[in-house]
């Protein structure tokens, strides 16, 4: 488990980001497996093929690099990147939360998982109803992690078969030796592909496995131009295509991936800095030896709004970290706008109600994000209206206060050529607006300021289906504090795994604004804090 750098040497600590090589060289090296299809393999033709392989010649394309493949193995993958062979890893390492203490990740790109195949005819339909059931899993592969992890998060002990082959494990189902086997999603439906009628894998997962680029431990520069650039391949549709291309018969959401904000139109590597800023000092020494967690962002706005139902989550989340974590909060002042002064300066260790921006990357980090929100059509109930192309010649309500409304209405209209009219109103007047003046046939705004109206009125409003923008809320951080970011990721996620998030956010979020959260598999711990709810129940972990 890693511990905050307190006393870290700086012999341990690498100068320059792999950037600075990146961008003389004009070479971006990519270590990875070749034998991981659909991800990775080097084929019988002779050529590299796979997921992981397009999406980096796509990035080494936005880069205008050169872009060199370098065959590495499980084992000496880690080596290979440390000493410099490589600047980052791809297939080679999937990200679990033990990997770390000896890592840096870039934001997931892809989610993958390791599942539960039986036969056909079995009669079990649920993860939970395997408990007690012989399941097999290969010796020395990331299932035999998965099973640890599934085990401790069921407080008991599995019936676990190890073999040393996946076919084999996979007959031993088919024989009626054991109920189900564990293994890499993909690799099922590969083994089994000519018999894949007469096997099932359980929607159930034991656990997801996110993909993403390992770097240097710390190397922010090179993660930032990594996440930038996957940002920018997502907004254009790259990950889409290459998700249809390798895996047609899934579904993907390409909502899935968090967009920032000021994401720009180019993540070229002189962007980014050539050198390694690290903290002058790390937050969680000081956390533990005060015994107080100090944020930021948090104002004293008054309820009934959609700015003062979100600084109420943001009040009752901060509040909730420093109960899992057992410190005292000390809310300091200064709000989202002075973020990267309050924690540049040590005032505060956290800054809650940040955006993600690309304008501030270099400055602070960002954590997960904890809240989804976005530009929304509010519609009479009875209405059958869908979108703009409903609205043809029709009013649009929009809100006072909001001086770009109009503007990313009228994009939308535009790219059907739809002509709409527009009327100015309130937040507070804007159910009145479509229910009782019938000025307006919609509402264009962010969710949260239409969330009120809806809860009111449940009956006679609602909101069309799709989503015009999404944005995100998350925590601010110190720049590269790296133990303070993961452990701040780890406790959200414990919260989304335990339903806590969903209970404080509750007045803030409609059905369909629930993002799909980025988990990472591992145990409920960090840096020796113990994440998991005192009552959560142990089998809703995943």
């Amino acid at each position: 488990v890693p511990v905050a750098a307190a006393d870290e040497s700086a012999d341990f600590l690498h100068a320059e980001s792999a950037i600075a090589e990146i961008t003389a060289t004009g070479i971006l090296r990519l270590g990875l497996l070749y034998n991981d299809p659909p991800y990775s393999e080097f084929t019988f033709q002779g050529e590299l093929r796979g997921f992981d392989v397009d999406l980096l010649r796509k990035i080494a394309a936005e880069w205008d690099s050169e872009l060199e493949f370098a065959q590495v193995t499980r084992l000496n993958a880690l080596e290979m990147l440390n000493s410099g062979q490589v600047h980052a890893l791809a297939s080679a390492i999937v990200r679990y939360r033990d990997r770390d203490a000896e890592l840096e990740f870039s934001q997931t790109y892809l989610q993958g998982a390791q599942a539960l195949l039986l036969r056909e005819d079995s009669p079990f339909q649920a993860r939970s109803e395997l408990l007690d059931q012989p399941i097999g899993y290969v010796q020395g592969t990331r299932a035999e992690k998965a099973t640890e992890i599934w085990s401790a998060q069921t407080g008991g002990t599995l019936n676990l078969q190890s073999y040393l082959t996946l076919d084999r494990a996979v007959a031993a189902v088919m024989q009626g030796e054991i109920s189900a086997v564990v293994a890499e999603k993909q690799a099922l439906n590969r083994v089994t592909a000519d018999f894949a009628e007469s096997v099932r894998i359980l929607d159930d997962a034991v656990t997801v496995e996110p993909r993403a680029f390992a770097v240097r431990r710390q190397d922010a520069p090179l993660r930032d131009a990594l996440n930038k650039t996957i940002q920018l391949l997502a907004r254009e549709g790259e990950l889409d295509v290459l998700f249809r291309e390798y895996f047609p018969d899934e579904s993907y959401n390409p909502d899935a991936l968090a967009i920032w904000s000021g994401l720009g139109e180019e993540a070229l590597p002189s962007q980014f800095a050539n050198e390694i800023a690290y903290p002058a000092t790390y937050a969680l020494p000081r956390i533990r030896s005060t015994g107080r967690l100090r944020v930021g962002g948090i104002t004293d706005t008054a309820p009934g709004s959609a700015t003062g139902s979100l600084n109420m989550l943001n009040r009752a989340l901060a509040a909730e970290l420093a109960r899992r974590w057992g410190v005292a909060l000390e809310i300091v002042s200064g709000d989202s706008g002075s973020a990267a002064g309050l924690l540049n300066s040590g005032q505060a260790d956290l800054v809650f109600g940040m955006k993600p921006d690309w304008n501030l990357a270099g400055q602070m980090d960002f954590s997960m994000p904890y809240l989804l929100h976005g530009d929304r059509l509010m519609v009479r109930a009875n209405s059958g209206i869908r979108g703009f192309n409903d609205l043809r010649g029709r009013f649009v309500g929009i809100l006072r206060g909001d001086d770009t409304a109009r503007e990313r209405a009228q994009a939308w209209a535009d790219s059907i050529n739809a002509t709409v009219r527009y009327i100015q109103t309130t937040e507070r007047d804007a159910a009145l607006t479509l229910l009782d003046y019938n000025n307006a046939n919609a509402i264009y705004a962010d969710n949260l300021e239409l969330l009120a109206h809806l809860e009111a009125n449940a009956n006679a409003l609602r909101l069309t289906e799709r989503w015009y923008s999404r944005s995100y809320y998350a925590i601010g951080l110190p720049y590269n504090d790296i133990d303070l970011r993961l452990l701040v990721d780890y406790t959200i996620q414990e919260l989304i795994k335990d339903g806590s998030l969903y209970r404080l956010s509750a007045s803030l979020i409609v059905s369909d604004s629930l993002p799909k959260y980025d988990l990472t598999p591992g145990l409920s711990s960090f840096a020796g804090f113990n994440l998991s709810h005192p009552a959560a129940d142990p089998a809703a972990q995943s």
